[in-house]
């Protein structure tokens, strides 16, 4: 079992409490598109020599565009299963139906304000932006793994979520309001979410074996893996992208050296900020004997 102390009923009324809505973030507000979205610890564009100062802020917002859509696309799995997890209890403890059907619609919520905030994007920055498409496809994936494997997933992500917004973002006055406010807000829910997966977890691991529990860590671990190839593809997408706002045209060399920032960036965004997250890494020790080793030799991995 799981050490916390958490409970339903405080989830539900810090969700209350912080209780926001899309347009009191993006109503009447547009990025400044003089200022980086992004801190360099989640885009790498300062490492990039071969880009001068306007071409790094321009792939750096660009970068933050992806953010945001690589957000709505690995989310897309955790309304389902937040539902999935709220009915097999519905006349049970209404603090927690309430708790996660919020969890659901807060969940919601997140997909739409990034996806909002992806077409102002468009809009003021002048070029379209590819991003990765299949993200109803990639839901079915996750959701064809076990439960705890799923619930690991969101875990982790609501962790490093947390993470991103209050070691790099929060006091970084140099980035753009809009752009800082929309994972201000995203984080003051996923601050109960990360809670909720803890309460969700406890409620279904009691029957699981160990071995059940392992298998749970290595099909995070693949999930992990299938993931850092779609962060592969959209540093590809973000590249051309560069070069459409640019007007410029990378050589061979260029293109790896971008390529090889941009990666390095994207893995430790979306999946080592996460695996080494104290928090998570607490939560696959107590639930497993090998899965704190595992997590923490991939992340060493992605992170070489």
């Amino acid at each position: 079992m799981l050490t916390h102390n958490y409970s339903y009923r405080e989830c539900l009324e810090n969700s209350l409490k912080v209780a926001w809505k899309e347009d009191d973030v993006l109503k009447q507000r547009d990025f400044d598109y003089s200022k980086r979205f992004l801190p360099n610890r989640l885009s790498g564009v300062d490492e990039i020599t071969c880009l001068n100062s306007d071409e790094k802020r321009k792939l750096n917002q660009i970068i933050g565009n992806a953010y945001c859509h690589i957000f709505a696309f690995v989310e897309e799995f955790i309304v389902p299963q937040t539902l999935q997890e709220a009915q097999r209890d519905i006349y049970g403890d209404e603090a927690r139906l309430r708790a996660l059907l919020r969890f659901a619609e807060e969940e919601t919520k997140h997909q739409q304000l990034f996806r909002r905030s992806m077409a102002l994007f468009e809009k003021g920055f002048g070029t379209t932006c590819g991003v990765i498409p299949g993200r109803e496809e990639v839901a079915k994936v996750v959701l064809g793994k076990s439960r705890l494997c799923s619930l690991l997933l969101t875990s982790m992500i609501e962790w490093f979520t947390q993470r991103h917004y209050l070691e790099h973002v929060r006091d970084a006055g140099d980035l753009d309001t809009l752009f800082r406010d929309l994972l201000k807000f995203h984080w003051l829910d996923e601050a109960q979410h990360a809670k909720l997966d803890s309460l969700v977890m406890n409620e279904i691991v009691g029957p699981l074996t160990l071995e059940e529990r392992e298998r749970a860590v290595d099909q995070l671990l693949e999930l992990g893996g299938a993931v850092d190839g779609l962060l592969s593809q959209q540093a590809d997408l973000d590249i051309e992208s560069l070069q459409h706002a640019t007007g410029r045209t990378f050589g061979d060399r260029e293109t790896a050296e971008i390529k090889h920032h941009i990666q390095r960036a994207y893995r430790w965004t979306f999946l080592v900020s996460g695996l080494t997250h104290p928090n998570f890494a607490r939560i696959v020790t107590e639930l497993t004997e090998r899965g704190g080793d595992k997590i923490k030799a991939a992340a060493e991995a992605l992170s070489a």
